[in-house]
């Protein structure tokens, strides 16, 4: 039996635009899907789960889906006999990186279960071979985020740099799940009819996440950014009445900043709180929603000596 586990994320700066080939500034949190695997008594896969919903057949899709492209690249038999146990303590469908972080844990406890060894950059690489399987069109960024963990300045096919950063952060759920792939093909639908318009949106996003790249750098401030970077997301479409809602509560209540992340279309924001944190927890959770504070996950994928299942 092998146990593994790997951590969410969430997006700090350039999401949708790094579909496009702009950077982006991602941090795993410590919120975790774990993965319990054994060989199987009989052919096939058999799934047990807490915290996902064993009728979503779409999150579950992601662990299928990793088993199959795990066993491909070892070699291993398509139809080997597994038996999986997922616990998640990452909300689902909620721009936090839950599927990323189910198929890098999935990748690892299959490797290790065949006592095979695959570096955090061979986990990423498999990870977003799994997303783009299922969703046709995702970036390497939250796979990458959770297989490695830390804050991650990624820019698609020139590699990825580490920041040092402890970042007080809250995250808000609106509760309203969303489909990524859904999301991306929106604002690809976008910029084939307005390509003059959106190409330029794009680009800025870009911008800023080059100069809160910086900001990090040299420890200064990132809520001004946060808050443009927002602007420039609800201008593709990907914003909502409920993530309007709770990202102005955030900055109302002494956030610096607050933004969407991930796809947007529901899910979560983020908020930059330096000096309020737990006032802008209960600001979110006024409004009926979930509020959490997070930190960052220094640690990626990795085996667990023991589970929490």
């Amino acid at each position: 039996m092998v146990i593994t586990s790997a951590p969410g994320k969430v997006i700090l700066f350039g999401e949708h635009a790094v579909v496009y080939g702009e950077p982006a500034l991602a941090g795993a949190i410590e919120r975790r899907v774990y993965v319990e695997m054994e060989e199987g008594r009989r052919d096939g896969l058999t799934i047990s789960s807490e915290g996902v919903e064993d009728g979503d057949e779409y999150a579950l899709r992601y662990l299928r889906k990793a088993v199959e492209v795990a066993l491909v690249h070892l070699g291993a038999d398509r139809d080997r006999g597994l038996e999986v146990r997922v616990a998640s303590h990452i909300p689902m469908a909620s721009g936090l990186g839950s599927s990323a972080a189910v198929s890098v844990a999935t990748i690892l406890a299959v490797s290790r279960l065949l006592g095979a060894e695959l570096s955090g950059e061979a986990l990423a690489g498999l990870g977003h071979q799994v997303e783009l399987q299922v969703q046709e069109a995702a970036s390497p960024t939250d796979t990458l985020t959770s297989a490695l963990g830390g804050v991650l300045y990624i820019e698609p096919g020139r590699g990825y740099k580490r920041i040092a950063a402890s970042l007080p952060l809250v995250v808000g759920c609106t509760g309203d799940p969303r489909a990524t792939k859904e999301m991306v093909r929106g604002v690809r639908d976008l910029r084939d009819r307005y390509p003059r318009i959106v190409d330029p949106l794009i680009k800025s996003i870009g911008e800023v996440t080059r100069e809160a790249k910086v900001c990090l750098e040299e420890r200064r401030d990132i809520g001004e950014l946060m808050n443009i970077n927002h602007g420039l997301l609800e201008a593709l479409g990907v914003g909502t009445k409920g993530l309007s809602h709770l990202v102005h509560a955030a900055r109302a209540a002494g956030a610096s900043g607050a933004k969407i992340t991930g796809a947007g279309g529901g899910g979560s924001m983020i908020a930059y709180a330096p000096r309020e944190v737990e006032r802008v927890v209960r600001a979110i959770e006024g409004l009926g929603c979930t509020a959490f504070q997070v930190s960052i996950a220094v640690e990626g994928a990795r085996v667990e000596k023991k589970g929490l299942l």
